[in-house]
């Protein structure tokens, strides 16, 4: 991993909640797509890194890692330090900012303010002139901060739970402050239009997988005995592991033998194991836990079927499309899914995988036997599914849009301006809006 040290002459800064984490995959994607096209990012981590394990694709990534205070009493008092700086070169400034803050109706203001200073004062000394923040909560509201106190232009990447679970308040007045402000779905695009002012640039720009790294591989890595059925995300209630678990007891009363493995780690973990444990299905459905991406590929290789039951929760937390969906239909694996949020946007019913209800285990057994049945359509599931995000979903096309916009906005107003202004004109091109509008025409609706 990239020392911690200041890189002299980076261009953008990358603000997140914290780096690396297993689960953030398309950060990971994001930062290694932008490197090889030519940007020399920085890393800022609002906390220190949870997981005991990271992906060997984090050691590719270049740009060096700071974490904010306080996470030592010497880093604090850095912060302290920083904070004496801009009181001393921007008084009036750094007063408004502090009003601004104090009338904030989001939590945490006295950590957000505290890490902002920190921030604004390593930008600024630095002259990196520009702060993309991943989600649109906490990591947008410092930057938001360091805006206000050192001038430095920011933008922002909303995703799921940073947007469905902050007031429309917060969010407007984040997006209305930012150079501008991208999301990973169409239907999370037209949710911040809906809120933000008619001035703020809101973009759909999706998440894109390396086609090179994640691609089937030899029929006979498929693991022998019963068929694999994979699931893969945060054990949230957001993705339905529970609907899924009661379609595989259903499966397994209609006759069926499938052994079901769910890779990944959260609050829910205890639930469902006591949900599997009920059903009698402990020789059946298995909680793996956390892996890298290398292990994941090598588990994609050796399933039959992928399923990821998303669903709206109970607090208004979704998914945009999870990146998990993108990778399995890269792997040429059919998926089943549900017609949630930006769901359809990736698959078409019938077409390129199968759509079902959320909430609805019947429909989700059925679907899965079908496809389990069914060897030529899972293998015409497959191919449709890699040819989608080849088409749709390739890292580097999608990296564009935004690399422009953080070139523009980095060189500031002025050139910037303009750069800014053709970045979007090509993201909202006619071709880039037919290709988008004749994909969504697409989508069927679910059964």
């Amino acid at each position: 991993m990239a020392t911690p040290s200041m890189v002299a002459g980076a261009t953008v800064g990358f603000l997140v909640k914290t780096y690396p984490k297993i689960s953030e995959t398309f950060i990971l994607e994001e930062l290694l797509g932008l490197e090889r096209n030519g940007l020399r990012p920085h890393i800022f981590s609002i906390q220190q890194p949870t997981d005991a394990v990271c992906h060997d694709a984090n050691r590719a990534v270049r740009a060096p890692v700071t974490y904010l205070p306080p996470t030592s009493v010497s880093n604090a008092m850095q912060g302290v330090k920083a904070h004496v700086a801009l009181i001393v070169k921007r008084p009036w400034r750094y007063l408004q900012a502090l009003v601004f803050v104090l009338r904030r109706e989001e939590g945490g203001r006295t950590r957000a303010f505290f890490q902002a200073g920190y921030l604004a004062d390593r930008l600024s000394r630095a002259g990196i002139r520009h702060l993309h923040a991943h989600f649109a909560s906490e990591p947008a509201g410092v930057a938001e901060l360091v805006s206000k106190l050192a001038g430095i232009s920011y933008s922002i990447s909303a995703h799921a739970k940073d947007i469905y679970l902050s007031s429309p308040a917060s969010l407007r007045r984040k997006m209305s402050g930012a150079w501008f402000t991208v999301t990973c779905t169409e239907y999370n695009r037209k949710h911040l239009a809906g809120i933000a002012t008619p001035e703020a640039m809101v973009l759909c720009m999706y998440h894109g997988i390396d086609l090179d790294r994640f691609k089937r591989g030899p029929a006979a890595a498929r693991a022998a005995g019963a068929p694999l059925l994979l699931s893969v995300g945060r054990l949230r209630e957001k993705k339905g592991f529970a609907t899924l678990i009661e379609a595989c007891r259903l499966l397994r009363d209609a006759g069926k033998v499938v052994r079901c493995k769910i890779v990944g780690y959260g609050e829910e973990h205890d639930r469902l194991a006591g949900l599997i444990s009920r059903h009698g299905l402990n020789d059946a459905v298995q909680l793996a836990g956390k892996m890298t991406q290398d292990e994941l590929i090598d588990l994609y290789r050796s399933a039959s079927v992928f399923a990821l039951p998303c669903q709206v929760a109970s607090d208004g937390d979704r998914d945009g499309i999870p990146n998990v969906l993108l990778e399995a239909m890269a792997m040429e694996l059919a998926v089943v899914s549900t017609s949630v949020s930006g769901i359809p946007e990736v698959i078409q019913n019938g077409i390129n995988g199968l759509l079902v209800k959320p909430g609805d285990a019947a429909a989700l057994a059925t679907a899965i036997g079908s496809v389990l049945d069914d060897p030529a359509l899972r293998s015409r599931l497959g191919e449709a599914g890699r040819h989608t995000v080849a088409t749709m979903f390739s890292s580097e096309a999608n990296l564009q849009t935004v690399r422009q916009l953080l070139l523009a906005a980095s060189r500031g107003v002025g050139e910037g301006a303009g750069n800014c202004d053709a970045a979007r004109e090509r993201s909202l091109s006619p071709r880039h809006e037919e290709r988008r509008h004749q994909r969504l025409n697409q989508v069927r609706p679910c059964e």
